[in-house]
């Protein structure tokens, strides 16, 4: 898998996991809208929140597109069921920014509901 960080050294990588929940509106947000959801987070300025179906990203803007925290490695074959949450690789490029982790997850999942209800 490729993604726009190949070679660059992160400072930790983990073994994570998406909420169910934020998968299956991914999934839904992605039919309706496209393959691209970039949100600005504002729990942290001038960063963004990127979607792809390869990767999720949160990248400082601001700092000349360094990445801060990206899950990717999506284990979703073999799937049962809708309520299962998503196997993934987790790698942090900033310990600091690590603590967005979460804020990342629930602007992305509140974005995708607002444009869902629309």
């Amino acid at each position: 898998m490729t993604t726009p960080f190949d070679g660059f050294p992160y400072l930790r990588r983990t073994q994570g996991a998406l909420p169910a929940r934020a998968w299956n509106l991914w999934r839904r947000w992605q039919a309706r809208f496209g393959d691209v959801l970039e949100q600005p987070l504002a729990a942290r300025p001038g960063t963004l929140v990127v979607l792809t179906d390869v990767f999720w990203l949160l990248v400082d803007a601001a700092q000349t597109s360094r990445p801060v925290i990206l899950w990717l490695d999506f284990e979703t074959r073999g799937r049962d069921a809708l309520h299962a949450d998503i196997p993934c690789a987790v790698q942090y490029y900033d310990y600091p920014g690590a603590r967005f982790h979460d804020a990342a997850i629930a602007e992305a999942v509140a974005r995708m509901e607002r444009d869902l209800k629309a």
